[in-house]
């Protein structure tokens, strides 16, 4: 953004000490002043309304950030804690690490992924994507994944079937994303002991 900001045309020489100076210069500076100390103030509300800060959550809004160099960062997780409820929904909105511990067979579905039709104002090349940590109560417990709307699940050939939950301790990971309107796309990543 280039400044409106003109200090060139403040005349730095007037008042001239020791004559009688013409009151329309004083005037013509005095405006001069107000001008810029106006455009300042447009230039400062808009930096302060529309750009990035270190000192709170920003939401850049679908804005592509490009040549970015990312070091020391890290994933913010949601942690939905225990879920019964059937269709419990994995919500992108709510971050791409989602910790669920289930305490009974459930559905579960999506919401707010990228290239939901239901969605408005995002591009058409972005994906999105959810790793799920996921735990059982320690009884045995099935998960089902499903759509609606017409979206297919494709699942990756090493996907068990049935999908089932049986530890309280021990994580089963599995990633979710979709990149268009149509497929959510599955994979099973293992579990741990």
């Amino acid at each position: 953004m280039a400044s409106n900001i003109n200090y060139l045309s403040i005349n730095e020489n007037f008042p001239v000490a020791g004559q009688d100076n013409d009151t329309q210069v004083f005037r013509d500076n005095f405006d001069t002043i107000k001008t810029n100390f106006r455009n300042a103030k447009d230039e400062i509300t808009s930096l302060q309304d529309n750009t990035a800060k270190t000192n709170v959550d920003n939401d850049f809004e679908l804005t592509e950030i490009t040549r970015a160099v990312f070091r020391n960062n890290r994933t913010k997780k949601f942690d939905a804690g225990a879920v019964t409820a059937s269709p419990t929904t994995i919500d992108y909105e709510n971050g791409e690490y989602q910790i669920f511990r289930v305490g009974a067979d459930i559905n579960m579905d999506f919401l707010n992924f990228p290239g939901d039709p239901v969605l408005t104002g995002e591009t058409a090349n972005t994906v999105g994507k959810v790793r799920l940590e996921m735990y059982s109560d320690g009884s045995s417990r099935t998960v089902t994944f499903s759509t609606t709307g017409g979206t297919v699940i494709k699942k990756d050939s090493g996907f068990p079937s049935p999908f089932t939950l049986t530890s309280s301790t021990d994580p089963v990971f599995v990633e979710v994303w979709r990149h268009n309107d149509s497929v959510i796309y599955l994979r099973y990543l293992g579990s741990f002991s």
